[in-house]
């Protein structure tokens, strides 16, 4: 496993020991022992081999705060990192993956999310973290400006990634609404999990207690039930299981809560590498209109429309979706 800290140097690491499950300076750390981690890495393996995807497993430890980030490596070919949305679980992507022949993907867990550790956001300055994050990732995986896909919340932490330290990006392509960029809406079951006194509630409807549920909440972000009836039952039973890591609910709920400050129109003009904004017309999150807006803000920016698509714009056609992503990149 890749390990670094700002004691030691890069270096690889067998046998990481994960026999722990404490909060420890706010971060969750799992047991491989624990049923609901290996209900989640089973259902993640399953859904990997339903898209015919071989992956490595690699962990990166992170200065000063600890965290043990899990990264995902797939295929062969020139690098390409991908940082998923929501808490930061790379399985969602797994459909896309299979269509981006030709390329290494390294698939970031972001801290919080998948089966890296868990972490409550409060505790950070969650701007500086998610750029620094990445920046140190990208650094210990020995790779050098390298292109990024990003969706959603991954999306925010990659245009600041982008922006702060633009040596290290060649190209960016966002999915869906990219956070709080330019100010943005999300939905109202979203907003009600950001508001303390009914987040316990709120978490307690959208978890779901049923493998069936476990898509429904895909119907909140634009992708229609009759649709979201014809997505795998990997998938649902990978989404069931990650759902109830015990780190799910502190790290999902206190990213909502701690959301980072907006990026504001005047900023963007620091992103100067080639950027791409693909956007499904029934995006619950943001408008055609509001992200034809952040798009002219970016001094080299694409707008893609991709109709009767909700907030994972590829779902519903992830060939097109991947050829439209490797067509930028190239």
């Amino acid at each position: 496993m890749l390990v670094k800290n700002s004691n030691k140097g890069l270096k690889w690491q067998e046998n990481l020991n994960l026999d722990r499950v404490i909060m420890k300076n706010r971060n969750l750390t799992l047991s491989q022992n624990d049923p609901q981690v290996i209900n989640a890495r089973n259902a993640e393996n399953a859904l990997f081999k339903h898209y015919n995807l071989e992956v490595k497993e690699h962990f990166v430890v992170l200065p000063e705060s600890n965290f043990r980030v899990r990264v995902l490596e797939i295929g062969e070919g020139e690098p390409l990192v991908i940082v998923p949305g929501n808490t930061g679980d790379a399985f969602v992507l797994a459909s896309l993956i299979a269509e981006l022949k030709g390329r290494k993907i390294f698939a970031i867990n972001r801290p919080g999310g998948g089966l890296s550790e868990g972490m409550d956001h409060n505790s950070v300055n969650i701007r500086e973290f998610a750029h620094q994050t990445l920046n140190f990732i990208v650094e210990a995986l020995g790779l050098k400006n390298v292109d990024v896909v990003a969706h959603s919340m991954g999306a925010h932490w990659s245009t600041l990634f982008a922006m702060e330290h633009p040596d290290k990006v060649k190209k960016l392509v966002l999915l869906g609404n990219p956070g709080n960029i330019m100010g943005g809406k999300p939905p109202l079951a979203i907003r009600i999990i950001a508001t303390p006194p009914f987040t316990k509630l709120a978490m307690h409807f959208m978890i779901p207690k049923r493998k069936e549920d476990a898509l429904k909440t895909l119907t909140i972000m634009g992708h229609s039930k009759a649709f979201v009836a014809t997505l795998p039952g990997e998938l649902a039973n990978a989404y069931f299981n990650f759902q109830h890591l015990p780190h799910y609910v502190i790290s999902s709920t206190s990213l909502i809560q701690n959301m980072i400050p907006e990026i504001k129109a005047g900023e963007l003009i620091k992103l100067q590498q080639p950027a791409a904004l693909i956007l499904g017309t029934k995006d619950s999150f943001l408008t055609q209109e509001k992200g034809q807006k952040i798009v002219a803000a970016m001094p080299n920016g694409q707008f893609h429309s991709i109709l009767n698509s909700g907030h994972l714009p590829w779902l519903e056609n992830p060939g097109l979706i991947g050829k439209m992503i490797l067509d930028f990149l190239d």
